[in-house]
């Protein structure tokens, strides 16, 4: 068994001097608490919905304009890049900042920064919400990120100074289930509340009129924030003791420190999430944030690189500026520590091998975990054609899953040693994968789908939880806040590097399949054998039809090029019929008559279901490629995945001690 540095380790090394050595182990005696600790120790479990709910928020939050970006696009008229800020912008406040409020909360008290940032967050969902333009809402969305930035460390390390023993485990399992879990809320409750929710938005109609903003289902995605906040700033007032603060100690703030590592992460976690858009090497879009424009084009009003202009790209300038950053970050901690004085980040930590190693395997699980679920998201809506409410559905086993399994696994690493059972996790999400590989293809049957997410949230609701235990276990208590900050940075950033891979590979792969289905497609001749067999058609239906088949060779090469640019082609905002209308010559129109609206609609009726017919098969071999993309992006995660496996064999295997389920107090 790999040595820890436990209490107890300690309790056995044998005197030095000339001390006779100790035969038998007195076991440290625990403190009486006093009231104020024996009615925090009370409310523990309470405490524990409160932490849950609210990382429920936070993480929902990340995935909600995932739905809601279509409905926000068209309420601000927005560009496309635009709206995207929406949801990089939370992303990255939310990395950046993550282990600057770990260890403003060891230092300034971790109720107080949780409650400091369940305001922030607060304020964010409210100002986005309410947001007139989509400037205000990508600032809001800003708020929002950094809120949670001061809530998601205080969450672990309040859990980990408040449990031990086999409640620790349990309390672990909890918060696994509800992280893990909450990507599916986000889609889920989202989807609901901008299909269903104009009940409610009308109730408060003469609100959104009186404040100059449009009544629009999607706010209620973030306004639901608001009684969920007020919540947790009442309850953990009420059910959170505030840990010991030793007020002789007068804390300096690492403001260089601050300043390096949210510089770092920021440059690091943009470059991961925006390459996708912007181009790895190759510049395709305008990058526009403020008064910063690159490149700089003669047509100040192109929003992409016109084709042969051959652009290098910012991204890999974004990772070397983050890179050089974090390489100061690190000296200049190593220098704070030298000094005895109070760092952002204590490298010293890395000593104990529970810590190392864990965040060693979190980062590299995180790379495959994630970005699978992005895939698996996509092709639920791509290529088995559900809107954004039944593909959050679709994930509901996966779901309930985890919410059994993981608060399970607390008990059993009790037995077991939490070790295993994250080893354990990781094989068995491995093994999802492996059969998510075999399985993904265009016309699966629902079962099998539904089984492999269910193996697959067994995997996640054994090692997710037991992992951040692991990682705390030999953590001391005071310093636990920044531990959690480096813990939750690291998952951030592995997640979102992870999405970029998997994404490229996806998109890539997609493109790359597709491109020949779509080339050999014989959609536009069967849809003209298909017209000229029918003889009731009207003399404009048939014009029309010959038009649309002209339209073959545009078409496809149309499609080809959307596969490049990652837009591909969603059949459910074509309409064959029009377009054709739309592109058929002057002289052709006045033939057809087609300036008659009565003629117009004839045709319409006449060829919809000869037209629906052609964009379905489309659709269908753009299904088929993207199928295959996923099948192949399954097996990059589960390559990750095994990796962190053998990642997890390095960790300790610490065990709950008997009786170690004592009360104790929380700091």
């Amino acid at each position: 068994m790999a040595t820890t540095n436990s209490a107890a380790d300690q309790a056995l090394v044998p005197p030095v001097g000339n001390a006779a050595p100790s035969t038998t182990f007195t076991p440290p005696v625990e403190q009486p608490m006093t009231p104020a600790q024996a009615l925090a120790f009370k409310r523990r479990w309470v405490a524990l919905i409160l932490l849950s709910l609210t990382l429920l928020m936070i993480v929902a939050d990340s995935t909600i304009v995932n739905i809601a970006f279509p409905s926000i696009r068209k309420t601000f008229g927005a560009s496309y890049a635009d709206a995207e800020w929406i949801n990089s912008i939370y992303s990255l406040f939310f990395a950046a900042f993550l282990i600057t409020f770990g260890k403003l909360g060891d230092q300034f008290g971790r109720r107080n920064i949780f409650v400091g940032g369940a305001i922030v967050f607060l304020l964010g969902s409210i100002g986005t919400g309410f947001a007139p333009n989509i400037g205000f809402a990508i600032g809001a969305r800003a708020l929002q990120g950094l809120g949670g930035a001061m809530m998601s460390p205080s969450t672990l390390s309040i859990i980990s100074s408040t449990f031990k023993g086999r409640e620790r485990g349990i309390a672990f399992g909890v918060w696994g289930a509800t992280a893990g879990v909450a990507g599916a809320v986000g889609p889920i409750v989202g989807g609901w509340l901008i299909t269903n929710g104009g009940g409610i938005v009308n109730t408060f109609n003469g609100l959104f009129t009186s404040l100059g903003i449009s009544a629009d289902n999607w706010r209620l995605a973030f306004l639901i924030n608001a009684p969920i906040g007020i919540i947790a700033i009442a309850g953990s007032i009420w059910a959170i003791r505030e840990g010991k603060l030793d007020r002789t100690i007068k804390h300096k703030i690492d403001v260089l420190g601050i300043l390096l590592a949210s510089l770092a992460l920021g440059f690091i976690v943009f470059g991961a999430i925006e390459g996708q858009n912007y181009g790895w090497l190759q510049q395709r879009e305008v990058l526009r944030i403020g008064p910063i424009i690159y490149p700089q084009l003669a047509d100040s009003t192109l929003t992409t690189i016109p084709a042969g202009m051959n652009v290098t790209s910012f991204i890999p300038v974004s990772f070397v500026i983050g890179a050089i950053f974090l390489a100061l970050f690190v000296l200049w901690e190593l220098r704070q520590e030298r000094r005895d004085a109070e760092p952002v980040f204590e490298f010293g930590l890395l000593k104990y091998r529970s810590f190392r190693f864990g965040l060693i395997t979190i980062m590299i699980v995180a790379l495959g975990e994630f970005g699978i679920v992005l895939a698996l998201s996509i092709y639920l809506q791509l290529a088995r054609g559900l809107d954004a409410f039944h593909t959050g559905l679709a994930f509901l086993p996966f779901a309930i899953v985890i919410l059994i399994v993981a608060p399970s696994a607390g008990i059993l690493s009790a037995r077991f040693g939490a070790k295993w059972i994250v080893t354990a996790g990781m094989l068995i999400e491995a093994l999802a994968m492996f059969l998510t590989s075999r399985t993904l293809y265009v016309n699966v049957p629902d079962w099998q789908l539904v089984a492999v997410f269910a193996i697959y949230g067994a995997g996640i609701g054994l090692a997710i939880a037991q992992t951040a235990n692991i990682v705390l276990s030999d953590i001391p208590r005071e310093k636990t806040g920044v531990a959690s900050g480096a813990t939750n940075t690291i998952r951030q950033v592995g997640s979102t590097i992870g999405i970029a891979i998997i994404g490229a590979v996806l998109f890539g792969s997609f493109a790359t399949n597709a491109k020949p289905l779509i080339a050999s497609s014989t959609a536009f001749t069967d849809f003209g054998a298909a017209v000229k067999a029918d003889k009731t058609l009207s003399a404009p239906s048939r014009l029309i039809a010959n038009e649309i088949v002209s339209f073959e060779a545009t078409a496809k090469q149309a499609i080809s090029d959307g596969l490049d640019a990652n837009t591909g082609f969603d059949s459910n905002n074509s309409d064959t019929v029009q377009t054709a209308i739309d592109n058929t010559p002057a002289f052709l129109k006045t033939n057809a008559k087609l300036d008659d609206p009565t003629v117009v609609a004839k045709v319409k009726t006449e060829l919809k279901p000869y037209a629906d017919q052609l964009t379905a098969s489309l659709q269908n071999s753009l299904a088929v490629g993207f199928s295959q993309a996923a099948r192949t992006s399954a097996l990059v995660a589960m390559f990750f995945i095994l990796l962190g496996a053998i990642s997890s064999l390095q960790l300790p295997n610490n065990k709950a001690p008997q009786g170690s389920d004592a009360p104790v107090a929380a700091h």
